[in-house]
């Protein structure tokens, strides 16, 4: 199989293929139709590498990182509106309200910065299923990617886990893949339906296989 590139995957992520997507996901679907729906995709489109399902981590993983900043922020604020409105003027103000003004300047940039390179993370951590491979795309920081492939055939083990209150509820959790390639386990990371996922994959490994 030849090596990933970009163009692969805008060839793989079209506006069919992701709702194709959304439906393989969704609960009310029977993996025994699912796997009927494969099928017809795979002799349909012969020689063609086929979305199967196109991820990011839930929405709530993303949230629980973006509370903090915002609580911050509010703070700030909160803080920058006493200072303006309840301070001294400017021209009279001692050294100490400017150093004050000045800090929280400076403490909402960086919560700015924080802000964008969470979710540019979020955004950027991609999980992509195809009827052939397994496609882990992951943004470490700005300025670095990582992209690791993996050949359904490869897959020897395949473990979920959900753990908590809330991801029990709203139904998203950690799905590990244990593999026989140069990557040992692949993890999908906080994604919504880890189960329906780990039976949808099994299905596509089977058909591989």
């Amino acid at each position: 199989m030849s090596n990933l590139i970009f163009e692969d995957i805008s060839k793989l992520t079209t506006e069919e293929s992701l709702k194709r997507s959304k439906l393989f996901l969704s609960q009310a679907r029977e993996i025994s139709e699912i796997s009927a729906y494969i099928k017809e995709i795979k002799e349909k489109n012969k020689n063609e590498e086929n979305l199967i399902i196109f991820l990011r981590r839930h929405w709530i993983d993303f949230f629980s990182q973006i509370l903090p900043i915002i609580s911050i922020s509010l703070i700030l604020v909160v803080a920058y509106a006493i200072v303006v409105f309840f301070g001294p003027d400017r021209s009279s103000a001692p050294p100490e309200w400017q150093i004050i003004v000045f800090l929280i300047t400076i403490a909402s940039l960086f919560l700015w910065v924080l802000f964008f390179v969470v979710f540019i993370s979020y955004y950027l951590d991609v999980w992509i299923v195809t009827d052939e491979r397994i496609i882990d795309i992951r943004q470490k920081g700005l300025f670095r990617r990582e992209i690791s492939e993996l050949s359904l055939d490869n897959i020897q083990d395949l473990t979920t886990e959900i753990a908590g209150v809330i991801p029990t509820l709203y139904d998203f959790g950690d799905l590990f893949i244990q593999t026989a390639g140069k990557v040992a386990r692949f993890t999908f990371v906080s994604i919504p339906h880890p189960e329906r996922i780990r039976d949808i994959i099994l299905v596509l490994s089977e058909r591989e296989k």
